[in-house]
């Protein structure tokens, strides 16, 4: 009887558990990039500067509280001439949806970067962000290596191109057309690094505003003349409709008033003038003396009640921030975060080991 030559099966999960054994074997080409991945982990916590994280916490108040609020002078409002069901009616709802972009606006931005602080850690010295953020270029080896490579095949093109054109002089844009943003490089540059180191934060109706900058009394002053150019920033786009209508009714009350004051005292003239006396067309021109000055009161009256209306409106309009926790200066660092940047350090620099060893098995097995 012929003997089989049928050689058993090998069982795959035995060959991956070997392969397995293999890699890890070589423990001292893991232990070595894991000290690699250390060292470049201290070098990245030792080169990163410093930031402190200043917060702060408010309210935007719901338009139905304000609408609630007012409400309750509707009869008195009545009695004065001014409806309130037609001003709620008009009123248009204000979200928190709104508020990332405006922070993260270039208008926005460049305001910030445009502030002035006194910098300890530069003796002492006075200088606005953006100026900051170009002259240190925050950032670590790493990470500054890493965009010097980058940035390299632009900068060697650059010089073979044709030069920028000349930034706009705002004072040559002619008269009466929109003014012009002008913003260079290092503008862009500035704006992008104070941009990264502002966070806004919704839970439900809580806004957190957080603020992080290299120096701890720094990062709670930005933080407030952020929150306080976000006020004034978001009172304006939502009042500016009211803000003008209030101005224009206002010029015409005046108008009207000092009209009034006129046809008033014609009528007190004329009447003074002639009294005792009968006659027919004197009687004539008193009654229109008397309709011009029916028409200049119902005018003036009118207008009053509508600059009444909308001064209420516009108070309706005006956003109602509560803060609920005030930003204060930070007691210690908030990046870099050491513990974090070492743990992961040594973890890519063993997931690299591994690799290795991994290739180096597959390669001996060929």
């Amino acid at each position: 009887m012929e003997k089989s030559n049928i050689s058993p099966q090998k069982n795959p999960a035995l060959d991956y558990l070997g392969l397995i054994q293999q890699v890890f074997e070589n423990k001292k080409r893991l232990g070595l990039f894991a000290a690699i991945g250390a060292l470049l982990g201290l070098l990245i916590i030792f080169t990163t500067a410093k930031e402190y994280e200043a917060s702060t916490m408010v309210v935007l108040e719901s338009e139905s509280n304000s609408l609630g609020a007012l409400g309750q002078f509707g009869a008195l409002a009545g009695f004065a001439g001014i409806n309130m069901n037609q001003m709620q009616n008009n009123q248009i709802a204000l979200t928190s949806d709104i508020f990332p972009d405006v922070i993260g606006s270039r208008d926005f931005l460049k305001e910030i970067s445009s502030r002035e602080f006194v910098f300890e850690s530069r003796a002492g010295e006075k200088l606005t962000l953006g100026q900051y953020y170009v002259e240190e270029k925050p950032g670590n080896i790493v990470k500054k290596t890493l965009s010097f490579v980058i940035n390299l095949p632009a900068v060697v093109l650059g010089w073979f191109s044709s030069p920028d054109p000349l930034p706009v002089n705002p004072s040559e844009v002619v008269e009466g057309e929109p003014e012009l943003l002008n913003i260079s490089g290092e503008d862009l540059f500035a704006i992008s690094e104070i941009k990264k180191r502002i966070v806004l934060e919704e839970k439900g109706k809580i806004i957190r505003l957080s603020v992080s900058m290299p120096e701890p009394v720094i990062a709670a002053q930005v933080n407030n003349m952020v929150l306080e150019s976000l006020i004034d920033y978001v009172t304006d786009y939502k009042t500016e409709k009211q803000r003008i209508n209030l101005k224009f009714i206002e010029e015409r009350v005046e108008e009207s008033e000092k009209k009034f004051e006129e046809a008033q005292m014609r009528l007190a003239s004329f009447r003074d003038s002639n009294q005792g006396i009968v006659s027919q067309r004197l009687r004539t021109r008193e009654e229109q003396l008397q309709f011009e000055f029916n028409i200049a009161y119902n005018v003036y009256n009118t207008l009053k009640q509508e600059y009444e209306q909308t001064a209420i409106q516009l108070k309706k309009e005006t956003p109602v921030f509560t803060v609920l926790e005030k930003a204060a200066v930070p007691l210690g660092p908030s990046k870099p975060n050491k513990p974090l940047i070492l743990i992961f350090s040594i973890f890519v620099g063993l997931f690299v080991g591994f690799l290795i060893n991994v290739y180096k098995v597959l390669i001996a097995s060929l």
